[in-house]
């Protein structure tokens, strides 16, 4: 079924740490697809614009923090106004965001990786793209994946690794956990040894708008074996359990080469023991998720 959604992936440099409960306070750029042309989070408001308004005024609504099933929504009083989705198939707009961020800190300064998804859009192949610098040295191709869960209508892909956008897991399809199961990133990019470390930016479970339980009911991963496909080095991480980005340090491989990512242990679902990933590239930057943990 198709989906309808919109998707507003945005980046914002802040001067401020607050280990796991940093400040979403800011102005974010949107998406350069969002039909939205300004939006900030300021105590317990957003603030927003769209492109296509007749006016330049500001809309300001207020929104509660809420939870489903551990995922982070904003919730507003009213919904997204009917007007703006009537271009976009004539869909029904919602009061919620789903909300996804975590702090990374670059050369350029420390800033908040900001993801948020409401339904009434039409989404388009190239509707939803991100604000993270893809093109600044991290891995997108995918190879060697040991194996990928197929249901009667849909294929969890390794592909749809490098799609940020949540719905969009790459789930493995054995009996059991998938303890052993991976794939291989292609990694050639010199510049990414540039950076003081090279990490892996991952987003953990199957995450998903309109069906947040899945990310309880299915496996995450709680540790990941990495290994230089051309060196040898090997190395098991921790992955902490919540759905908001996090990196790990992938350092110890130190010069261009295509890395391994294996499934080594596991957070049990309540119901599935399929194990899943929503997202996993190189990164430039490490990155702090929003909450260390699932609620």
């Amino acid at each position: 079924m198709k989906r309808i959604i919109l998707f507003v992936l945005l980046v914002i440099f802040a001067d401020t740490l607050f280990a796991q409960s940093f400040s979403l306070d800011g102005k974010y750029a949107p998406d350069v697809y969002s039909t939205i042309d300004y939006f900030a989070v300021n105590e317990g408001n957003i603030i927003y614009k769209y492109e296509d308004s007749q006016l330049d005024e500001k809309i300001t609504v207020s929104y509660k923090k809420v939870y489903k099933d551990g995922l982070l929504y904003f919730q507003m009083p009213k919904k997204f106004p009917y007007s703006i989705a009537k271009y976009y198939n004539n869909s029904p707009t919602s009061n919620t965001l789903l909300v996804l961020a975590g702090e990374c800190e670059t050369k350029y300064g420390k800033g908040v990786l900001f993801f948020a998804e409401t339904t009434g859009f039409e989404q388009y192949d190239c509707f939803i793209t991100s604000s993270i610098k893809f093109e600044d040295s991290i891995g997108r191709q995918y190879q060697d994946c040991s194996s990928s869960l197929k249901e009667k209508n849909r294929e969890y892909k390794v592909e749809d690794l490098c799609d940020c956008k949540p719905g969009t897991p790459w789930v493995e399809g054995v009996p059991g956990s998938g303890i052993g199961e991976g794939f291989t990133i292609k990694n050639e990019f010199p510049a990414l040894y540039e950076n003081p470390n090279p990490y892996l930016l991952i987003m953990n479970g199957y995450i998903s708008y309109d069906k947040p339980y899945l990310y309880k009911q299915n496996n995450r991963i709680k540790k990941i074996k990495v290994t230089g496909a051309k060196s040898g080095k090997s190395k098991i991480f921790d992955v902490l359990d919540t759905p908001h980005p996090q990196t790990v340090d992938i350092s110890f491989i130190t010069e261009p080469e295509d890395i391994r990512v294996e499934i080594a242990d596991v957070y049990k679902g309540t119901k599935y023991d399929d194990t899943c990933i929503n997202f996993c590239v190189t990164y430039y930057a490490k990155v702090v998720p929003y909450e260390d943990k699932v609620r």
